[in-house]
């Protein structure tokens, strides 16, 4: 037997004992697999890390609650979608990069209409007036013997009070408050701005007898960002779960495009990204239709009071967490924490939500409680090349666990063979203890070793079958290089139990 010391040199002559360290052997369970998501998103100009253009498509780790809105700006596009994310999951490694694109800011107006009498005050007592904006209560008291002016002139004053909201507040010629983006473009057209959200809420006295607040929504917004910046920026980093706002189809063709590459062969680097559409029934199901993916996530929604964007944060934030520790189990019934339900005449019926999942739309239900809870969280991918209904890639499940299927192969395999920097000799070859040869058999061995923890993890099922059907072998072309046919049979989700009840008189 000769055993091969990588290290200690045959010829060395001066005495000493000398001890090599090899840790090829070493790894016997599954391998630690941490994963890491990257939020992109809009931010503002006097963001601690974003003076000017030059600073973005910087990456910047966020570790802590709050850390994002120094970096990016109060009440910014990222830093709500940071804020959102590590409120779900404040485990998870989590970066952000601050896009641009935006041209111009989305706007809303409140105007108020305060009756008055032959003095010009209002006739009307005290109260709160319940204001909400991206789903962030502003209470603004009231009192009486308030003109129109006083009344816009206490909710302006709240809502530059608070530096968390998406936008500022000022009053314009026409006697109406207006409500201005912080951040440029079309996103900010998806804003939400509302009264009296909670049942409870009422309009307050000094808006009663005919006095009243018109709100138009937000809206005018331009310019969105080219996510086509964002991938020379990030390099060979990998990230697990890309979360960014934008829905034109440049940008998700963008986004699904570098997803598709990553996941290749070659680089290995699998992410999957997760945005929210805010739209109706139909409309969603204009969006599904139009994507084809199983690298990307789409969320529908109509009228919450929430961003799309803090939905995507969230929900990605959800399965960053529950699918990094187990990727084979199913999302459903996680709860999505500050989070708002849009009111139940705007949520869409079972029925309408079957039909976005066989429109490449992810759901949600709402708890007795009013928490979000997923209800399924599927890809956008729906037919195959031949535009042949195809459900192979329909969970996120199944790109999740193929995903941690691969990398603990792969891990497995350079750790004993390739980074030990072995030999390679046909079976039957007398391998001796410490040579540093493999034989097609003893990848064999290994694989099958490594399978069986993940049968016992619950990733994959039918082990016997995966073991006759396993194929491994020297290339003949090849002489330096091995084949490998890896059979999984990846477990499933239970999602539907069917029961008959038949009864008897």
């Amino acid at each position: 037997m000769a055993i091969t010391i990588a290290n200690i040199p045959d010829t060395i002559r001066t005495p000493g004992v000398h001890a090599e360290i090899d840790g090829s052997r070493a790894l016997k369970g599954l391998y630690a697999n941490p994963h890491k998501a990257l939020i992109l998103g809009n931010a503002l100009d006097s963001g601690g890390a974003v003076v000017g253009e030059k600073d973005y498509w910087t990456l910047v780790a966020i570790s802590q609650d709050n850390m994002a809105e120094g970096y990016f700006g109060n009440g910014s596009e990222i830093a709500r979608m940071c804020k959102a994310f590590k409120q779900n999951n404040p485990n998870t490694e989590l970066y952000a990069m601050a896009v641009s694109g935006g041209t111009d800011k989305a706007s809303a107006t409140l105007q108020t209409s305060v009756a008055l009498s032959a003095n010009g005050f209002s006739t009307a007592g005290a109260g709160t007036y319940y204001l909400m904006i991206d789903g962030i209560d502003v209470q603004v008291p009231m009192t009486s013997a308030w003109s129109t002016t006083d009344v816009n002139s206490i909710i302006v004053d709240y809502v530059n009070a608070d530096s968390t909201l998406p936008c500022t507040a000022s009053t314009n010629a026409t006697s109406a408050v207006n409500l201005i983006a912080v951040c440029s473009g079309t996103q900010g057209n998806y804003l939400d701005v509302r009264d009296n959200y909670y049942t409870w809420q009422s309009m307050p006295a000094a808006f009663s007898g005919g006095d009243s607040v018109q709100i138009t929504g937000f809206a005018d917004g331009a310019g969105t960002t080219d996510l086509a910046d964002v991938w020379a920026a990030i390099d060979d980093e990998r990230f697990n779960y890309i979360i960014q706002p934008y829905i034109d189809s440049a940008n998700l063709t963008e986004l699904e495009d570098e997803l598709e590459d990553r996941f290749g062969p070659l680089e290995q680097k699998q992410g999957h990204g997760f945005t929210c559409v805010r739209g109706t029934n139909a409309s969603c199901t204009t969006l599904g239709n139009s994507r084809n993916s199983p690298y990307n996530t789409i969320i529908g929604m109509y009228d919450s009071p929430t961003s799309p964007e803090e939905w995507s944060a969230a929900w990605g934030a959800k399965g960053a967490k529950y699918l990094n520790q187990d990727p084979a189990r199913p999302l459903h019934y996680l709860e999505l924490d500050g989070i708002l339900p849009p009111p139940v005449e705007s949520r869409f019926t079972r029925a309408e939500r079957d039909v976005l999942l066989y429109d490449g739309i992810s759901t949600f239900k709402v708890s007795d409680g009013g928490k979000i809870q997923i209800e399924r969280c599927i890809t956008t991918y729906q037919t195959n090349a031949l535009g042949i209904s195809d459900p192979t890639f329909l969970d996120v499940n199944t790109m999740a666990t193929l995903g941690e299927i691969r990398d603990q192969w792969v891990s497995r395999m350079s750790t004993r063979f390739l980074a030990p920097r072995f030999k390679l000799a046909d079976d039957g070859f007398p391998v001796q203890p410490g040579t540093y040869v493999a034989t097609p058999s003893m990848i064999k061995q290994e694989t099958i070793a490594l399978f069986t923890l993940l049968r016992d993890k619950g990733y994959i099922e039918n082990l016997d079958d995966f073991i006759e059907n396993l194929v491994v072998e020297r290339d003949v072309t090849d002489r330096n290089r091995v084949n490998v046919l890896l059979p999984p049979d990846l477990i499933n989700q239970f999602r539907v139990l069917a029961g008959l009840v038949q009864f008897i008189l």
